[in-house]
């Protein structure tokens, strides 16, 4: 090979050569020259794509096609100078610039018509396994997190879909299906590596920064500056056992047995009187399947009232832990596993079949979230289920329960902007649809479900679900935390970089929180200048 050649400096150069094809028109949205663009390009790891390049149509989707954006620009970063870079560009523009890590916003947030920043090229993980700790990119996925995790025997609570990244699950909260037994991935967080609005990297830990600290981990990704990287911490977890029960929903005597389960449950497995305390996650659904065990077609396929389980210990008392449930009238047994996290995992996701079943590829999606406190009666569960089986407009919708307690409800309610602690589950429907026409129907009954579940709702929605129709999204995600991190939002982000539909609201010029609003540790890390220790100054390039 010759020594003066390049591969960057060859793929740039039929970059640039379809730029040069490009109308001006394009560039000068941004701000920009052609020859200003073409120098970030060179000063890049990553790759800049335009419209009308080959990869636009793409590069642009996100993860649920009912979104359509068209970003101006889209920058695949692939170095956190190249992130700086990327924030150089998304600023100089007058549209908003947009941060996407996996693109999995229920909202869509994760893509506008500005300036795209996609950081998964920073997908790194980097274990410690004397330390039992993990420093992982804010674009690596779970699946990489997850068989990281598992050369070691070690864990952090991860999300359900292995195609989700870190950066907007953390800062969301992070709910996993051994969230009961760790926490939120948020709370297992030691520390987090930030971009600022004006290019500075900062770090942010209980010592260094706390007020970011806290805000980042519960927040929301978008509000104060770009995630980089995260530091876990890991905890020994070589085997788990997973059982899975279920009770169709053919008739309403059926649906009474199934209300009666929620009643145990309510009774016995959830809130603070749960009696299998930090062991057992818990995730109740409600879904069309064709199959009660894997291979034995169901005599009439229809909708199945299911509770999943995930027990972090002995694998007896895994089974003890099911065997009330499976002992009340109508329950199958469904399985029951001990292997590892991501094959428990697997079973509790797809086995007998998936939850939900879909035709062919990914359907067009919407989701509502509503966090439920309090216990329901046997009538009201009838109600629910009934309202579910009998309204559905398709069999792809379903319901699920995701449980909560345990260490989720023990860690500090002060200690993080995740305040979601005291409920015994986020109620959750997903609907889904394929063709346009279809799309009314499906709205249609999701809003009758939410009209159904205000009744119960204690106003709290799960902000890694979001909604454009939130009725109060501020109060309804952050609820004690809001004043806190309006003025976290005040301090990292003065000149009001980050913008999107459901951000952080900007204080009010005459905002002044009482003396109770915001944690005393928080209104002091407030009071303290950035501490830049351990960081890095802007990027700055010429453009």
């Amino acid at each position: 090979m010759p020594k003066n050649h390049s591969y960057k400096r060859t793929t740039d150069a039929a970059i640039f050569s379809l730029w040069d094809t490009h109308p001006e028109a394009v560039f000068t949205q941004l701000g920009l020259t052609r020859e200003a663009l073409k120098a970030a390009q060179s000063a890049m790891v990553g790759r800049i794509v335009m419209p009308g390049d080959p990869s636009y149509d793409t590069d642009r989707l996100l993860t649920n096609p009912v979104f359509n954006p068209a970003p101006c620009v889209i920058i695949y970063c692939e170095s956190e100078s190249d992130v700086g870079i990327a924030l150089q560009i998304g600023k100089r523009g007058t549209m908003p610039f947009t941060i996407r890590s996996g693109g999995h916003c229920t909202a869509g947030f994760s893509a506008g018509y500005g300036v795209l920043i996609d950081v998964k090229g920073l997908d790194h993980v980097v274990v410690d396994p004397a330390m039992k700790t993990a420093t992982v990119g804010a674009g690596c996925d779970f699946a990489r997190l997850n068989r990281a995790l598992a050369l070691y025997g070690l864990h952090v609570p991860s999300g359900e879909c292995d195609t989700v990244r870190v950066g907007g699950f953390v800062q969301g909260g992070g709910l996993g299906f051994t969230a009961a037994s760790f926490g939120m991935n948020c709370d297992n967080v030691l520390s987090m590596k930030v971009m600022l609005a004006d290019g500075r990297i900062v770090i942010a830990t209980p010592n260094q920064n706390r007020d970011l600290w806290w805000a980042m981990r519960g927040g929301t990704g978008g509000n104060f500056g770009i995630l980089l990287e995260v530091v876990y911490q890991l905890y020994p977890l070589k085997q788990v056992t997973g059982w899975a029960l279920a009770w169709t929903l053919e008739t309403p005597a059926q649906i009474a047995l199934a209300a009666d389960v929620m009643l145990r449950l309510q009774r016995d497995y959830m809130g603070p009187n749960g009696v299998y305390g930090d062991a057992l996650t818990l995730q109740v659904l409600i879904v069309y399947q064709t199959e009660l065990q894997k291979g034995v077609p169901m005599p009439t396929p229809g909708y199945v009232f299911m509770v999943r389980g995930l027990w972090v210990g002995n694998p007896q008392d895994a089974i003890a832990s099911m065997k009330p449930l499976a002992a009340m009238p109508g329950a199958t047994v469904q399985w029951t596993k001990t292997g590892t996290y991501m094959e428990v995992l697997d079973a509790l996701l797809n086995d007998p079949q998936d939850q939900p079943i879909v035709a062919h590829g990914m359907p067009n999606e919407d989701k509502a979230s509503r966090y439920v406190a309090k216990d329901l009666s046997a009538a009201e569960w009838i109600e629910v289920l009934t309202f579910f089986t009998t309204k559905s407009p398709n069999t792809m919708s379903y319901m699920y329960l995701e449980v909560y307690g345990g260490k989720i409800a023990s860690y500090p309610l002060e200690n993080s902007a995740f305040v979601h602690r005291d409920v015994l589950y986020d109620a959750v429907l997903d609907v889904f649809w394929y063709m346009p026409g279809d799309r009314a129907a499906a709205e249609a009954f999701m809003h009758d479900w939410i009209q159904l579940m205000e009744r119960f709702w204690n106003g709290g929605v799960y902000q890694n679900y979001p909604s454009i129709s939130v009725p109060d999204y501020p109060h309804n995600y952050w609820k004690s935390a809001l004043p806190g991190l309006k003025k976290v939002r005040q301090k990292y982000d003065p000149g009001h970089s980050f913008r999107f539909a459901q951000e952080v609201p900007v204080p009010l010029s005459d905002e002044t929180p009482g003396p109770d609003e915001i944690p005393a540790d928080i209104l002091a890390a407030l009071a303290l200048p950035i501490d830049e220790v351990g960081g890095a100054q802007p990027i700055r390039l010429a453009l």
